[in-house]
């Protein structure tokens, strides 16, 4: 599903970021991916990446990804995204990963802002990167076998 060279290019942005606290800043303010997409930094990575990204839905769901990226403070190469968010008890709760399978592309960004801050800004990259960009039916099942497979069944009194 994921893109290689995309990734990589996008784990080498996200290094230079975090020396250019300016730029990080500057792009945790911007609320929405049309925001980032007006950014110097979004312009630069996007000119490097032109050549394998296909059109409008591509910018767009590339903006979501380096828009969060400027949230993550550190990469945890030890795991898949959704299992981070599981557990027991889990750092996202059911209800509020329920609704995150549920939205639509146009809400993930928002929505996905506040889950990096509830991982502490700790997520690994690559799977961070590869669902945002590729946000659709695949990516949620995988999510939700990943969450439910690692966060004990609710009991209710």
């Amino acid at each position: 599903m994921s893109d290689a060279r995309i990734n990589k290019s996008l784990r080498e942005w996200w290094k230079d970021l975090q020396k250019d606290r300016g730029a990080r800043a500057e792009l945790r303010r911007c609320d929405r991916p049309g925001i980032v997409m007006l950014h110097p930094a979004y312009a630069r990575l996007h000119a490097r990446l032109a050549s394998t990204l296909n059109g409008p839905q591509s910018d767009y769901r590339l903006a979501c990804v380096v828009g969060l990226l400027a949230h993550v403070e550190e990469d945890r190469r030890d795991g898949r995204l959704a299992k981070q968010m599981g557990g027991s008890p889990p750092a996202v709760s059911e209800l509020r990963f329920r609704r995150l399978l549920q939205c639509k592309p146009n809400e993930l960004y928002v929505r996905m802002i506040r889950i990096v801050r509830m991982l502490d800004k700790k997520v690994p990259l690559d799977d961070l990167i590869d669902s945002v960009f590729f946000w659709n039916d695949q990516v949620r099942k995988r999510w939700a076998l990943d969450y439910f497979s690692v966060t004990p069944e609710q009991q209710s009194n």
